[in-house]
C-alpha cells in the first residue's frame, strides 16, 4: 500500500509538472496603429488606455474609472495649471496587468478626463516592452531614418517622454503628439523663439485644445531661422500667446512702437530661465511611416521619406 501511494504521488507530481504551461511573455516590440489603444487590467478591472508619447509615464485614469475602482490617494498628488484653470489629481500604487500577470505600479487620476476615447492615457515609457512603434502609414521605399536620444521629463515622469537638443545655448525639450495636427509651444517658449529664431506671428488668434479638455488661445508663428530636428527643419509652431502668468514676455501693442505688429516683442529686461518645450503634431510627421521609441537603447527613431 505504501509503495502504491508513493508511485501514485510521483505520477501525480509528474503529471502536474508536465501540464504546467510556461509563463507567458510579451513580444519585445509593441506596434500601435489607429487610435493607439491597449488592453490592461488594474486591480482586476479590464480597461483600455490610449498610448500617447507626450503623456505622463504612469497610467492616467479618467475620474469615472478612479471612482469605479474606489482608488484612495497615496503620498503624491499633483496640480496642473492650464492657463487660468487648475487640474488636481492624485496617485497611488496599484496592481496593473498588461497581459503577463499583475505588478505593482504607480497610477494617476485627475478631476478631469485625460482621454475621450479610452479609460485613460499612458506613455510608451510605462509599457513592459523594449520598443514601442507608432505605425503612422505604410513604409515607403525612399524612407530614411532619423535617430534622436530619448529622455524622460519631469518628476515621476509627469512631463512625458521625448528628446532634448541644445539650441542657442539652451536645452529645448521636444515631444510628439499624435492627437493634434499643429505643433504647440508655450508663451515663454514662443517668446524665446521670437528672440532667438526670429519668430513672427503669421496666423490669426484661435482656440486650440491643449489637454484635459481645456482650450487656450494660440497663434501660428513662422520662424525665419527654422529649428533642425534630426534631418527635418521645423519652421512653424502654434504659440499659446496668453498663457496665465506669462504676459510679461508677450508682445504688447504699446511696447511695439515703430516695430512689426506681427512680431513678439520682449518687454522684460531679463528673462528668467524657463522650461523650453515644443510638442510637434501630425503635420510635422507628414511623410513619416513610423515613430519608434526604443526604451532599452534609449533612442527615438523617425522613418520618413527622403523628399520630406
Amino acid at each position: 500500500m505504501r509503495a502504491i501511494a508513493v508511485v501514485a504521488a510521483a505520477s501525480l507530481a509528474c503529471s502536474v509538472h508536465a501540464e504546467a504551461a510556461p509563463k507567458a511573455q510579451l513580444p519585445e516590440e509593441l506596434v500601435l496603429t489607429g487610435d493607439n489603444l491597449i488592453d490592461v487590467t488594474i486591480n482586476g478591472l479590464p480597461l483600455r488606455l490610449e498610448v500617447r508619447p507626450e503623456a505622463a509615464d504612469a497610467p492616467m485614469l479618467n475620474p469615472d474609472v478612479a471612482a469605479r475602482l474606489q482608488l484612495k490617494p497615496g503620498m503624491f498628488g499633483f496640480i496642473t495649471v492650464v492657463g487660468p484653470e487648475r487640474v488636481s489629481g492624485d496617485s497611488a500604487v496599484h496592481k496593473v496587468d498588461y497581459g503577463v500577470g499583475p505588478k505593482n505600479q504607480r497610477i494617476f487620476w485627475a478631476d478631469r478626463p485625460s482621454s475621450t476615447i479610452a479609460d485613460g492615457t499612458i506613455s510608451p515609457a510605462s509599457l513592459p516592452y523594449k520598443r514601442v512603434r507608432f505605425q503612422l502609414a505604410p513604409a515607403a521605399a525612399s524612407e530614411r531614418t532619423q535617430q534622436l536620444p530619448l529622455d524622460n521629463f519631469g518628476f515621476l515622469g509627469r512631463g512625458g517622454i521625448g528628446t532634448t537638443f541644445a539650441l542657442e545655448g539652451e536645452e529645448v525639450r521636444f515631444q510628439f503628439s499624435l492627437q493634434r495636427p499643429e505643433t504647440l509651444a508655450s508663451a515663454p517658449t514662443g517668446n524665446w523663439l521670437a528672440r532667438n529664431r526670429e519668430g513672427r506671428f503669421t496666423g490669426q488668434p484661435r482656440q486650440t485644445l491643449i489637454y484635459f479638455g481645456i482650450q487656450r488661445p494660440t497663434r501660428a508663428m513662422t520662424l525665419s531661422k527654422p529649428i533642425p530636428v534630426g534631418q527635418t527643419m521645423l519652421d512653424t509652431v502654434d504659440v499659446r500667446y496668453s498663457d496665465y502668468g506669462d504676459a510679461s514676455g508677450i508682445a504688447e501693442q504699446e511696447a511695439a512702437e515703430g516695430g512689426d505688429s506681427d512680431e513678439i516683442v520682449v518687454v522684460a529686461k531679463k528673462e528668467k530661465k524657463v522650461d523650453l518645450r515644443i510638442v510637434a503634431g501630425r503635420r510635422f510627421l507628414q511623410g513619416c511611416s513610423s515613430l519608434l521609441y526604443d526604451l532599452k537603447q534609449r533612442t527615438l527613431t523617425l522613418s520618413c521619406t527622403a523628399e520630406r
